[in-house]
């Protein structure tokens, strides 16, 4: 009799179900990166705003708004490196996936062979049984 697959099963299960908290982590902070270009560049128009009412008002705004450039800049790199995690994480997920349902499998079909040979030894001894009662009528 071939050993259960069971604990294969499970670590796979556990390590699929790591990736994907850490998938999900990766997920969370992209939107926080995009959340923050998006507050970053809503406030634009304010400054903007806010800079035409006055000549100060209108130099400060010039470095200000290199200061968003600048912070959008850096936002969008950590972006970019966070995409590249997650397309790492992806394939590793994916690899992680394989593994499980290929242990599924292999545990499915020794459930499979176990049931063919119960139900094997049964017919065997239904045959017997038939075969005895058979002998008997004939005598």
């Amino acid at each position: 009799m071939t050993r259960s697959h069971e604990p294969l099963i499970r670590l796979a299960r556990f390590k699929v179900e790591e990736l994907q908290k850490q998938m999900a982590e990766l997920d969370r902070s992209r939107a926080a990166l995009i959340g923050q270009i998006e507050r970053l560049e809503a406030s634009v128009p304010e400054e903007q705003a806010a800079a035409a009412q006055s000549k100060e008002g209108y130099v400060a705004y010039g470095s200000y708004a290199q200061a968003v450039i600048k912070r959008k800049e850096n936002i969008r790199v950590s972006l970019d490196e966070v995409d590249v995690q997650a397309n790492a994480l992806r394939d590793r997920l994916s690899e992680a996936f394989t593994d499980l349902k290929k242990y599924e499998l292999l545990e499915e079909r020794r459930l499979a062979r176990i049931e063919q040979s119960v139900r094997a030894a049964e017919q065997d001894e239904l045959d017997e049984i038939a075969q005895i009662r058979h002998g008997r009528a004939s005598h």
